[in-house]
């Protein structure tokens, strides 16, 4: 079986591809490798952002490209240097987009030019739904969620929304993701987030969970006289829809009342193989405090057998028949923040709970086994 896989997010694609590689199949991944996170890729299509030695000539470049992205002709003419690689995207069993914006960072109109030509040369197309989309967006919006990152969006910040604001106000975006999903196999939700935005389509299958390669040496560290260490990876850009300045502040406030009990790390804006490096160490992992789910990041803490806070609300809990909280549900409450830091903080014997729990919710619903099962049940059924 031939796979093509488009696009990436925080490594989903690149950890499919070599499960599947290692099952055999001939798989093509295509990528922008996710930015500054330079995840691998059989072959990259990136979008080239022109920067000048001039701030006010690159505020107005800036400008310039959110102009573009929200006019759908964002890299049309950028493609046509990739128009090889686009050529060969045909004759494949298994189509997969990680997006309706698969090719990230090209405009609506390249995307559906590309998507047409998927659809007529190839056998099956599926939508993984993962990031930023119409159908997530406007789900947030309308009060779909509790909370949600759009729960900060104002005139004074609309700015740091422009990004996800795109995919329901830009030119063609809401008509792309809607013409996709009625043109796809089938819709395949990442997290609960997704499913929750999707699951009114007849197409819209479970939940397939996101491998997470096993790590089994890991062993807990239980620091009975030693400082808590808190690890805060921080997403320059992401700031409001990850809540980092809501944990920041928490556990700053921890800092004051216990000096000698906390080693408090924060790391942004470096590639993702040191990302993970940099947190082996850490007993606590900051993740989000906006998501349903657990993101990416958050399970790759849990991996490592850390206490994350991150997305563990009721819903996804109950989704996946679980009578255990595998990590800390952080809601955006600085107080409710600091006050479950704080006793972790003063009962570190708790982590190894934590440890477990992580350790088991990982092992059993993200391993290569049980999530390539998912898909391949999937895409025979669809």
């Amino acid at each position: 079986m031939k796979v093509l896989l488009l696009g990436e997010y925080s490594g989903v694609h690149s950890n499919l591809s070599e499960a599947l590689k290692n099952q055999g199949f001939e798989v093509t991944l295509i990528s922008d490798g996710d930015g500054y996170k330079s995840f691998k890729s059989d072959f990259f299509i990136s979008y080239v952002h022109t920067q000048v030695d001039n701030k006010i000539a690159n505020k107005f470049l800036n400008l310039y490209y959110v102009v573009l992205s929200y006019s759908g002709f964002k890299g049309v003419i950028q493609i046509l240097k990739h128009f090889k690689t686009i050529k060969n995207m045909k004759n494949y069993d298994i189509v997969q987009l990680i997006n309706p914006i698969f090719l990230t960072d090209f405009g609506s109109i390249v995307n559906l030019v590309v998507f047409l030509y998927l659809k007529k040369n190839n056998k099956k197309i599926f939508l993984c739904a993962l990031g930023d989309d119409f159908y997530w967006v406007k789900f947030c919006l309308d009060k779909g969620f509790d909370y949600s990152i759009f729960d900060r969006l104002s005139l004074k910040t609309l700015r740091y929304y422009s990004g996800s604001l795109l995919y329901v106000y830009g030119f063609l975006n809401p008509f792309l993701n809607k013409y996709i999903v009625k043109n796809v196999n089938a819709v395949i939700p990442g997290l609960y987030d997704y499913y929750a935005s999707y699951k009114q389509f007849p197409n819209c299958t479970e939940i397939v969970p996101i491998i997470i390669k096993t790590n089994n040496d890991t062993q807990p560290n239980i620091h009975l006289n030693d400082p808590v260490k808190i690890f805060h990876g921080w997403q320059i850009g992401k700031d409001l829809r990850k809540g980092n300045d809501i944990f920041d502040k928490a556990i700053k406030k921890l800092i004051e009342k216990y000096p000698d009990k906390i080693e408090y790390n924060i790391v942004s804006g470096v590639p993702y193989a040191e990302y993970i490096k940099v947190f082996e160490s850490a007993d606590i992992f900051i993740d989000q405090c906006y998501s349903q789910d657990c993101g990416v990041n958050g399970l790759l803490g849990m991996r490592e057998g850390k206490v994350v806070f991150s997305g563990f609300e009721r819903e996804m809990l109950n989704y996946y028949n679980l009578d255990y909280t595998p990590g800390i549900n952080s809601v955006p409450n600085e107080t409710k923040i600091y006050n479950d830091l704080e006793y972790l903080i003063l009962n570190p014997s708790e982590i190894k709970k934590y440890f477990l729990r992580a350790k088991n919710f990982i092992q059993k619903f993200h391993s290569e086994e049980y999530v390539l099962d998912k898909y391949f049940k999937i895409w025979k059924d669809f």
